[in-house]
């Protein structure tokens, strides 16, 4: 039985064909040495506002501004239950100039879309940063709204995405 909820956003900014991904830190107690976007979780006071909350993150991890980044926009939405139910919020954006800061969470690194299938990414984030990475080269300036998806989940992880 599920009773709790949790909300975490995940940013994959682009920048001259390659998009800037984090390998999270060896150490992490979740998903350790897996690749995935830049984010964190969503305090309950940030639920009424789920932009701010994805750009704080961005700034923590990087510091990132919203300034340096055009068009960013919640590009899908996959909620699952693996243990909890979970609202996972992908977003994307144009990084106006090339910068690979440290991190605390791990290491960033800028990878093009050729070399995602090579990458040991968390579950999710394989199942949805291509498609995010597609969203955003069909509609670079994110006029098209985001897509919601259902994720299966099985103890071996996320089995499959049903999109709206």
């Amino acid at each position: 039985m599920i009773n709790s909820f949790s909300a975490f956003t995940i940013i994959v900014l682009h920048h001259e064909g390659k998009y800037l991904l984090l390998r999270r830190a060896a150490a992490k107690k979740s998903f350790p040495n897996r690749w995935t976007g830049v984010g964190g979780k969503v305090e309950p006071h940030e639920l009424k506002d789920l932009r701010a909350s994805a750009l704080r993150e961005l700034a923590e991890e990087t510091g990132i501004q919203i300034s340096d980044v055009a068009h960013f926009t919640l590009r899908r939405v996959l909620l699952h239950a693996r243990i909890e139910l979970t609202m996972l919020l992908y977003f994307t954006g144009d990084l106006k100039h090339y910068v690979l800061p440290p991190c605390d969470e791990g290491t960033l690194g800028w990878i093009a879309p050729e070399e995602f299938s090579s990458l040991p990414f968390i579950d999710t984030a394989y199942a949805v940063i291509p498609l995010i990475v597609e969203d955003q080269q069909n509609d670079p300036q994110g006029l098209v709204f985001p897509r919601l998806g259902l994720g299966v989940c099985r103890d071996e992880g996320l089995e499959k995405v049903v999109w709206e």
